[in-house]
């Protein structure tokens, strides 16, 4: 009989991202949660063609990631203790001892290969400022003086940073400095001759009112560098690949027509001649990762890649979902469109995907992924696992909105049903993300305990195309608000099995805005929980990080505009509330911070109204998917243990 999953089962379960293709070798990240460390070990696996397991490649280092391929070696980020800075390393194919490369006082952010050689190419951010203030018995004052000053999952800005790129072929003593600027740039790709290197950066930087970012070409040989992207000032630009023969360029980008929740989709720009060509805008497909999970670790963000100078491969999000999309001669021919994500991926060969996917029953697999449609996996990390637990298929289904927008929703069953089982509608954040079929390590949890798991994608979500994405703009807390509910109301009624008696609700960030929403309008449920919610929008709008921003694109009106923030704070309906509330906050969170829960249960507090404020420490916004592991084991059993006792 299978066994049922724990919260500690967390400690036992293995993520695989980052998959890479190297002659007949392939090569992927495994990370794992270590228990005795409290933190996320990462080790670098390598296979053969046929998912053979080869071994580590990695010294055992205390966390690896990010590798690339180069001719002769592989190149690789990591640290050899939990308190050390992530380095670049380099390693034969054939194993033998991995040699350290860069010793620099901050971690190495991003590493990129020249093709065909072994000369890399990294950046690092340069500073004595610290992100987060640790104890000091004489501290320092900080002086804010921009809007954007803090970053959440990393804490203050710095001031007076210095940001430089790296090169470095092998063998040689040391790394060389390339490039540098007193502003933040992204290292994208590097071109075939070695010295051509294309960013993505700030096209203002000093306003941190204008969103544009440009993709930026740098001569390291001449010391030139040239905003490719010039004409398109207010584009904001996320990614951009050379083409083999380097003389094209793929970029992944957005117009910014509907500021933050505008589609990014597929352009090209020709070096020679500036030609700029749109490959995907008429799909009205999302073709950035908006897909999510609590479970993977270590993902890139990838979007694109090249197969051959006339050929490219990219990845877009669909009904919560992943498709792929192989273009020649302009014309995109689909071929993968499985009710599965792709969470990494990479070219193989001139004829398939090396990938990690993950299902809703499928925590991860290295798989390839043919251009014909084949996919063949080829490892399993979690198979012993696999086999002595089960986990739940959810049901998807359809439903009709008040005003007939059509609403897609998957629905868990419990492991073990019962004649009347209780259901959760779990929300998810954003708005403009999307629920997907993937695995949700929670999810399947408390599924395994006895509760149904009802998952819903209101208008607003990402991955239906933008006017379903931008129906939520300007109209929070209406037809979103009622699109959940009417989605409940369509599963009690559908499916009699579940206890209208034992309705119980959830939700994180904007679900948290949700769900203090609903328990201030309605008392169907029998418990709530809150996690990281927005529940007042004027104080929202001058403590969040995006705050200054988010309000005027999201909700279309001022910051001085009190009675329409108030509103729409849930803050204001606490007095009506009279479900048992339970509100998990992360105390470093910059996003939605602190003081949106404390708010909230003081409020009900105040008005008698049962709840339990669950502070959790050095948890940032993503506490869910990155936080410490031990509160992430917490977070869960204490929603959990709420729903049992009511």
């Amino acid at each position: 009989m299978p066994n049922r999953l724990t919260e500690t089962d967390l400690y036992r379960m293995k993520s695989l991202t980052q998959p890479i293709a190297h002659d007949n070798q392939y090569f992927a990240t495994q990370t794992t949660v270590d228990e005795a460390s409290n933190d996320y070990r990462g080790s670098l696996l390598g296979f053969t063609n046929t998912g053979e397991l080869i071994g580590h490649f990695d010294n055992d280092n205390y966390s690896a990631k990010s590798a690339v391929a180069g001719a002769t070696y592989l190149f690789f980020l990591s640290k050899k203790s939990a308190e050390d800075t992530y380095q670049v390393y380099q390693v034969p194919y054939d194993g033998g001892t991995a040699i350290q490369i860069s010793k620099l006082a901050q971690s190495v952010d991003t590493l990129r290969v020249v093709p065909g050689t072994d000369t890399v190419f990294f950046s690092s951010r340069q500073t004595d400022e610290k992100p987060v203030a640790p104890y000091e018995k004489v501290p320092k004052v900080r002086r804010v003086q921009r809007l954007y000053y803090k970053k959440d999952n990393f804490g203050f800005l710095p001031t007076d940073g210095t940001y430089r790129l790296y090169s470095y072929t092998a063998n040689d003593k040391t790394p060389t400095s390339v490039f540098e600027s007193h502003d933040p740039f992204a290292l994208r790709d590097i071109a075939a001759d070695g010295h051509h290197v294309v960013f993505t950066m700030a096209n203002n930087p000093d306003n941190d009112l204008d969103f544009g970012e440009g993709v930026y070409l740098s001569d390291t040989q001449t010391d030139t560098l040239t905003n490719l992207t010039d004409a398109r000032p207010t584009w904001t630009f996320i990614n951009a690949k050379f083409s083999p023969n380097s003389d094209k360029l793929l970029l992944i980008g957005h117009t910014d027509e509907f500021d933050v929740n505008t589609h990014n989709y597929v352009y090209g720009i020709t070096l020679a001649t500036g030609e700029f060509t749109d490959y995907t805008s008429e799909l009205d497909e999302e073709a950035h990762e908006a897909l999510f999970s609590d479970f993977p670790q270590n993902l890139d963000a990838e979007d694109a890649f090249w197969v051959t100078n006339e050929q490219f491969v990219f990845r877009t999000s669909w009904q919560g979902h992943s498709r792929f999309y192989l273009n020649q001669n302009g014309q995109n021919q689909r071929f993968f469109d499985e009710h599965a994500r792709i969470t990494n991926w990479a070219v193989a060969n001139n004829q398939q995907l090396i990938v990690t996917y993950s299902t809703p029953t499928v925590p991860v697999k290295l798989a390839t992924l043919a251009f014909d449609s084949t996919l063949t996996d080829l490892y399993n990390p979690n198979a012993t696992f696999d086999a002595s637990h089960e986990y739940v298929e959810p049901e998807t289904f359809w439903y009709n909105a008040s005003d007939g927008t059509e609403i897609e929703g998957w629905l868990y069953p419990p492991l073990a049903p019962t004649e009347k089982n209780p259901i959760v509608i779990d929300i998810h954040g954003g708005p403009h993300q999307a629920w997907t079929e993937n695995f949700f390590f929670d999810i399947q949890l408390y599924a395994n305990n006895g509760f149904g798991m009802l998952l819903l994608n209101p208008r607003g979500s990402k991955t239906y195309g933008q006017s379903f994405c931008q129906a939520v703009v300007g109209h929070y807390c209406e037809q979103d608000y009622t699109d959940l509910i009417e989605g409940l109301d369509h599963v009690l009624t559908t499916h009699p099995e579940y206890d209208a008696n034992r309705q119980y609700c959830i939700g994180a960030s904007y679900g948290g805005l949700m769900t203090t929403w609903a328990v201030g309008h309605t008392d169907r449920f029998a418990g709530a929980v809150a996690q990281k919610p927005v529940t007042d929008w004027i104080s929202l709008a001058g403590t969040s990080d995006i705050g200054y921003y988010f309000i005027p694109q999201e909700l279309q009106c001022s910051r001085f505009d009190a009675e329409t923030l108030w509103r729409i704070s849930p803050v204001a309906y606490a007095k009506n509330v009279k479900t048992p509330t339970l509100i998990i906050q992360g105390e470093w969170d910059a996003r939605t911070p602190v003081g949106q829960a404390e708010e909230f249960f003081t409020a009900l507090a105040e008005n008698g109204t049962e709840t339990v404020l669950s502070r959790h420490p050095q948890s940032w916004h993503a506490m869910s998917r990155l936080g410490l592991p031990n509160l992430r084991i917490e977070r869960i059993k204490e929603t959990r243990e709420w729903w049992q006792r009511h």
